[in-house]
């Protein structure tokens, strides 16, 4: 059998290199080691034999081992392995189950599901509730190792043993045991660990390390990759964008206008927030034709920050206007969220449905609104007293969490005289939600003082 030292040394090194890296780490436990009496009383039990590198394995490191890591999040993972996030490795040998006697279960139930159980044996199972098992159908004293998924219903060949699964498993980082992190190496024949793609992988395993800001604000293309792939823009990182030059900047930027929604926001953000008024005239031409490579969620966005509000504001409202027949509170959201702007409430006027708490009292927030518009609207509608009434409950809350878009209200008449309208508002209310939330912000009245 193999240098079982090796194994565990080498699981040993992983975790060190990612605990080194800020990675979570969920250290190697190891259970006490298998006697050959208990190995046969649990053949005896399951009414089967175990593999024999099962059973060396168990007798030589321990009756179970499990250990886990997941990658930090500043871990720059190569993008064609974008489904990788954590490695892990266990079993114990109380969890061995002879899956025949599920799948004759599943069946007196009348179902067809589970069928390709029978003749496994299962010794560990995913996070997402796959199995890990041990083929025993097959006629030799190895058994293969198999992955049943419980979704699909369906198995795939991962090795030819225990010991074999171990090994390349290993060879490739333990990476995560469901299914959709390893299968970049998986083959007709199992783990394959000489492919083009498990050599690219374990290449990038060995060198890799937690990118820290530190490493990369000196280069334009590492810093715009750093903030896509962390999926977040700070203040600390707008400060480094802005050493760069500008114009060079924006023609690098517009060439990363690709990929998904998410990483397309987030470039969009970083010329929103590092360029501004700079990318006026691009923004403008936007709005010139139906734009076929960028959201127009993400053209509002550019609006607001990019084009002065007079003028940037109508052709975000013109939009809304023609193009969404129906328009709800989270397509305005996305739309006007950004401008802050307490003309957008004197277009929400014309515009607001039920439910307001889908979208539209967070815009109302959003807005900037004011005490003025505070007691307009609660002498409107009901569905623009509800707005209000949801609104302020949100504010309050916001105001408690610090959080960026709370700011003053405007025009806050004195605290003895916001009380006695909390109170008048509160009285008319039927529904106890509404009622409710009127008496938290009477409660936290002092946050908007």
């Amino acid at each position: 059998m193999e240098d079982l030292q090796f194994l565990i040394s080498r699981w040993k090194q992983i975790l060190q290199k990612l605990e080194k890296n800020n990675g979570k780490v969920y250290q190697m436990e190891i259970g006490e080691k298998a006697t050959q009496q208990e190995i046969e009383a649990k053949e005896k039990e399951l009414g089967c034999q175990l593999p024999p590198s099962y059973k060396y394995i168990v007798q030589n490191i321990g009756k179970s081992l499990s250990f886990y890591y997941s990658f930090s999040e500043d871990t720059m993972i190569p993008s064609e392995f974008s489904e990788i996030f954590s490695g892990e490795i266990h079993w114990n040998i109380d969890c061995l189950q002879n899956l025949t006697r599920l799948a004759d279960q599943l069946m007196e139930d009348g179902e067809d599901y589970g069928e390709t159980l029978r003749g496994k044996l299962e010794f560990a199972h995913a996070g997402n509730g796959d199995v890990y098992a041990f083929d025993i159908s097959v006629d030799r004293d190895e058994k293969p190792v198999i992955y049943w998924d419980h979704e699909e219903d369906t198995v795939n060949y991962i090795a030819d043993s225990f010991i074999d699964y171990l090994l390349k498993i290993t060879e490739i980082g333990c990476v995560g045991s469901e299914k959709w992190q390893f299968e970049y190496f998986l083959s007709d024949s199992g783990l394959d660990t000489a492919s083009l793609a498990a050599v690219k992988w374990k290449q990038w395993f060995e060198t890799f390390s937690e990118t820290a800001l530190e490493d990369v604000k000196n280069n334009m293309e590492q810093l715009a990759a750093f903030v896509v792939y962390r999926g977040k823009i700070d203040e600390e990182t707008i400060d480094f964008f802005m050493k760069f030059n500008r114009h060079e900047l924006f023609q690098f930027l517009l060439t990363e206008l690709k990929g998904t929604f998410k990483e397309q926001k987030l470039i969009c953000e970083i010329i929103g927030r590092v360029l501004g008024f700079y990318a006026e005239a691009w923004v403008t031409s936007l709005w010139d034709a139906k734009p076929d490579h960028i959201d127009t969620r993400l053209r509002s966005y550019l609006t607001s920050m990019c084009i002065s509000k007079d003028k940037g504001l109508p052709f975000v409202l013109n939009f809304l206007e023609q193009a969404i027949k129906k328009l709800n509170g989270y397509e305005a959201l996305s739309h006007l969220g950004d401008f802050h702007s307490r003309d957008v409430i004197s277009w929400m006027e014309n515009h607001v449905t039920f439910p307001v708490t889908d979208g539209w009292d967070e815009l109302f927030v959003r807005s900037n609104f004011s005490w003025d518009d505070i007691e307009r609207w609660t002498s409107l509608e009901e569905k623009h007293e509800a707005t209000v009434i949801h609104a302020l409950e949100k504010h309050v809350r916001e105001k408690a969490a610090n959080n960026r878009f709370a700011y003053a209200i405007p025009g806050l008449p004195a605290k003895s005289e916001f009380l006695d309208f909390l109170v008048e508002l509160r009285n008319k209310q039927v529904l106890k939600k509404r009622i409710l939330l009127i008496e938290n912000v009477i409660q936290n009245i002092h946050i908007l003082y």
